[in-house]
């Protein structure tokens, strides 16, 4: 997604942002030792911040004062209201951008995008599914782990690689339980939906996996006719919306199933099928074998 333009961004070096950003952090974990996991603590002046991407994940945690501002993620632009607890998520390549005439409070927290992809590979199917980019919504869990982390900073500045790698595993298991998408989403298969619509209405299929999705609030998220809407997505991702839907909220549940803490039951509700008949059948259909079965693998 990254443009000729943008910047690259090694957020592994203390100082990355002086390129994006107007001052310093105030507080960092590049003295720490933390190998997979980074943490910067900022309090920024207003700022207009250039197109840059990095190689690792990025999250922007919101702290304390409600803030206006204008945020690119790839193609995609919107205007954010955000508040304290809110999380901005932006997956390795894609460019961001972002801009605010307040001051403004916030954390960045890097994950190594091969720890990443390494957890995805013990706990899922790595290349079956892909982490996509959020705008700025409240993630309790994410947010009490930063606020965690950045105490445990403050109190020692050589916090243990161990609970570093700990946070690092939980935030990873995070993002790929709660923001990603089966992988074939972002393929082209010619024609389609614009690639920043695809984007959106990925980002909002998502967010709303446990709910009754209807075809016309999904179009009405991108400003199309449902028929028009149902048409283009399929040429973009070759899977209707219902049958997208579908896969989503099967990869979830897999998830969900081989953290083995929930009754079969449970995951099915929390994943948005009316009931575990409904739910196995999809889930055999899909992955070959059913949900009891993959768990004793």
């Amino acid at each position: 997604m990254q443009g000729e333009k943008s910047l690259t961004i090694d957020v592994t070096r203390l100082d990355a942002r002086k390129h994006v950003l107007t001052k310093s952090p105030i507080l960092s974990s590049h003295e720490s030792g933390w190998k997979n996991l980074g943490l910067e603590y900022h309090i920024q002046p207003a700022y207009e911040s250039p197109e840059h991407y990095s190689k690792n994940y990025v999250l922007v945690i919101r702290l304390k004062c409600q803030l206006e501002l204008q945020r690119w993620l790839g193609e995609c632009h919107k205007s954010e209201n955000s508040l304290p607890g809110d999380v901005a998520v932006i997956p390795p390549y894609v460019t961001h951008r972002a801009t605010t005439i307040e001051e403004s409070e916030f954390i960045a927290l890097t994950l190594d995008s091969d720890f990443v992809a390494t957890i995805a590979y013990e706990s899922i199917d790595s290349d079956a599914v892909e982490v996509i980019p959020h705008f700025s919504k409240p993630d309790p869990l994410i947010y009490q782990i930063t606020l965690a982390l950045k105490k445990a900073l403050e109190y020692n500045s050589l916090v243990s690689g161990l609970y570093a790698d700990s946070m690092a595993t939980a935030l990873s298991a995070h993002l790929l339980q709660h923001y990603s998408a089966p992988k074939h989403s972002l393929q082209n298969y010619g024609g389609g939906l614009p690639r920043h619509k695809l984007q959106r209405v990925t980002e909002y299929i998502i967010d709303h996996l446990a709910e009754d999705l209807l075809l016309g609030a999904m179009a009405q998220e991108v400003g199309m006719s449902r028929y028009h809407f149902a048409r283009l997505f399929k040429q973009s991702t070759g899977l209707s919306p219902y049958q997208y839907v579908i896969h989503c909220r099967i990869e979830r549940a897999k998830m969900l199933l081989l953290q083995n803490k929930l009754k079969i039951s449970e995951v099915a509700s929390i994943v948005g099928f009316a009931d575990q008949s409904q739910f196995t059948r999809h889930f055999k259909r899909i992955l070959g074998v059913t949900p009891k079965e993959i768990r004793k693998k």
